[in-house]
């Protein structure tokens, strides 16, 4: 009994470590907060469309202008909320630890790449996927364009891949490409 609320003290107090505003981390690190919307379409002949919402809130391992010049290394933990136009209509739900590169490249503009691999819930009718549980490799580039010191439009491609992972028999790959926007609040 000890050693289970031991562990769970410990991963509460990781989780509020994490929440602290970035003053409590020192001037090294620095928190981000995003909404992005986002259009997806499949490269398969079972044309699927996605209309997506992705929450993102992030935290900087490294900011742009200290250790690695203007490179930056952030974590980003993103979910995905999606209505999905397909044979079937339904939605799609999951979640995606990422790892963002940025690169500043003025006051005004910030170049970033970022990937990861998450979980989705696809409940929509349509060959290309045979399951509602899959995994989701993904990966893609953007451009935050500063329209305040902490406030930045972002314009940014994804592409992502979702499959079973080989759990099931039928595993045909579903892939999507995806037009983002939206702003991001950096604190």
């Amino acid at each position: 009994m000890q050693r289970a609320s031991g562990k769970w003290t410990a991963v509460l107090a990781l989780a509020a470590a994490l929440c602290l505003p970035a003053a409590a981390w020192g001037e090294g690190f620095s928190q981000e907060f995003g909404l992005r919307l986002a259009f997806g379409k499949n490269d398969s002949t079972s044309t699927v469309r996605l209309y997506s919402l992705l929450p993102r809130w992030g935290i900087s391992l490294v900011r742009p202008g200290h250790q690695l010049g203007p490179v930056g290394v952030s974590f980003v933990l993103e979910g995905i909320l999606s209505l999905a136009e397909a044979e079937g209509n339904g939605a799609e739900f999951g979640f995606t630890p990422l790892i963002k590169v940025s690169a500043r490249l003025s006051n005004n503009i910030t170049l970033f790449a970022e990937g990861g691999a998450g979980i989705i819930s696809e409940s929509f009718d349509s060959p290309a996927i045979p399951h509602a549980f899959n995994f989701t490799p993904q990966i893609g580039a953007g451009i935050d364009l500063h329209l305040q010191p902490r406030l930045a439009m972002t314009v940014a491609y994804r592409f992502r891949h979702s499959s079973n992972a080989g759990i099931y028999k039928e595993n045909p790959a579903f892939n999507v490409h995806f037009v983002q926007a939206g702003l991001t609040y950096y604190y």
